[in-house]
């Protein structure tokens, strides 16, 4: 009776390893989805053929918090309770995305105010003495599936030549239609869309040039 039991128990013990085996088989072959921040254009802006004679600003630095500075997209469901997706993940870090689309709106903004700049995010620029340096601290960026998408961060503008120091802070939101991840990222895109405009609108008032030492 004893080996029996045992026998059986053994048995039992092999399916359930084979059922566990099977779950992460199936696991593993569930589709994920890689998504990019958005800077909006629909057609990639091209630098104009004397680029490098013009004024140089870069993006050095823009930091994130720890909790959504990873692969995975993460939402809430409420104050207290974080979702971090397995199968819905960033093409590439937060901060990079975040860098590179505050440079490519700037630079299009300054273009189109008749003050053409080259405009680069650190560390995939070749600007080497640039007129202005940018930094974002982001402190939140929130996402609640069918609420809205929060982003509250705070940049500074430096200008080396002369010291030259603006700050400010930003607090955006924008509705979240649904619980996709596509809407979640469009209101996000929307979001940093108002804070790029609150930088380069600091950019325009500061402008490239040194101011002379009276």
């Amino acid at each position: 009776m004893k080996r029996v039991r045992l026998e059986s128990l053994m048995a039992r013990g092999a399916s359930v390893m084979l059922v566990v085996a099977l779950a992460g088989c199936a696991g593993s072959n569930t589709p994920e989805n890689f998504f990019v921040l958005n800077d909006g254009a629909i057609v990639p802006s091209t630098a104009p053929a004397d680029a490098q004679s013009l004024p140089g600003i870069v993006v050095s630095a823009v930091t994130v918090p720890e909790l959504v500075d990873r692969p995975q997209i993460v939402t809430r469901d409420s104050s207290n309770r974080v979702i971090v997706s397995e199968q819905n993940l960033w093409a590439e870090p937060v901060r990079s995305g975040i860098a590179r689309t505050l440079a490519t709106r700037l630079s299009r903004a300054l273009s189109e105010a008749g003050q053409p700049a080259q405009v680069g995010a650190y560390p995939q620029t070749s600007i080497a003495n640039p007129a202005l340096r940018i930094t974002v601290d982001v402190i939140r960026f929130d996402a609640v599936p069918n609420g809205e998408a929060v982003i509250e961060a705070l940049w500074s503008i430096r200008r080396p030549a002369d010291g030259l120091v603006r700050t400010g802070r930003v607090l955006a939101w924008s509705p979240i239609s649904g619980t996709s991840y596509e809407a979640i990222v469009q209101s996000w895109n929307e979001v940093l869309r108002m804070m790029d405009r609150d930088i380069t609108a600091a950019v325009l008032q500061v402008g490239t040039a040194a101011v002379p030492a009276r």
